[in-house]
């Protein structure tokens, strides 16, 4: 049986001097929960973890596929820098992600360009990251959300031929989550150390790969040639595209 994720046994793990934890068994989206609590008055920084979510939210307000058996986790936290920190957030979380889960599960992953991680060609893991204006214009805090299946055998349909699973019933979620804080607030206290981009860099393996993406309502194909200091993906074809966000696929020259 997986070890439960407990608000005690995520602070004896922690190596970082985070106190204020919240374990949920279900709960709708830990991304929502944490705007509420920000709403509040709650201040930062908070971590918020949960075994299943009944509304999870991914990207371009997709919803985002979170039953039992996976690990759904946000962290919110105030930078210093906070347009430095807006910009590499993603960037952090997905090689906090990979380190964190090579630690607790023995497993490597790969970054696909922004925000997922793969295992074995299939997603397992997504990120958002968000910046929210609650009390006023100002962004104030930043919430990082990360969802990962840990041992998820059926998905819907649509899922079937896309989604994996690291396929760990036994790993120690709690630990998980704490090692994932610890590096995730390691990384974001250094956002411009050049290691971390080298380390997503390293992670990626969209890099001289071919890909396709739509640009200006038409599909655009080519060859990944590199990730910038930015963390924007550089792609050539007819010309050189620098990508700050959106889409891409694995393409075939067919």
């Amino acid at each position: 049986m997986p070890l439960k994720l407990t608000e005690n046994a995520i602070r004896a793990h922690l190596n970082s001097a985070l106190e204020d934890v919240i374990a949920y068994n279900v709960t709708d989206s830990t991304n929502t929960r944490a705007r509420e609590f920000l709403k509040e008055g709650k201040k930062p920084p908070f971590l918020l973890v949960s075994s299943a979510q009944t509304a999870g939210r991914g990207r371009r307000g997709n919803t985002f596929f979170s039953p039992e058996n996976g690990f759904y986790y946000t962290l919110v936290i105030r930078p210093d820098d906070l347009d430095t920190a807006i910009q590499k957030m993603t960037v952090a979380a997905a090689v906090a992600s990979c380190e964190a889960i090579s630690e607790t599960a023995g497993i490597e992953c790969d970054i696909k360009w922004v925000n997922d991680l793969y295992l074995d060609g299939r997603k397992v893991a997504g990120i958002l990251c968000e910046a929210p204006r609650i009390h006023s214009n100002e962004v104030t805090a930043i919430i990082i959300g990360i969802g990962i299946n840990i041992d998820i055998q059926d998905f819907p349909d649509e899922l079937q031929d896309k989604a994996g699973s690291l396929n760990r019933p036994d790993l120690d979620r709690s630990r998980l989550a704490a090692v994932l804080t610890d590096r995730l607030l390691a990384w974001t206290s250094r956002l411009d150390d050049p290691q971390l981009i080298r380390e997503y860099r390293r992670r990626s393996f969209l890099i001289k790969r071919p890909v396709s993406f739509m640009h200006e309502g038409r599909e655009i194909r080519g060859i990944v040639k590199d990730i910038n200091e930015e963390g924007n993906l550089i792609v050539q074809a007819d010309r050189t595209y620098v990508l700050s966000s959106g889409e891409v696929s694995l393409a075939s020259w067919e």
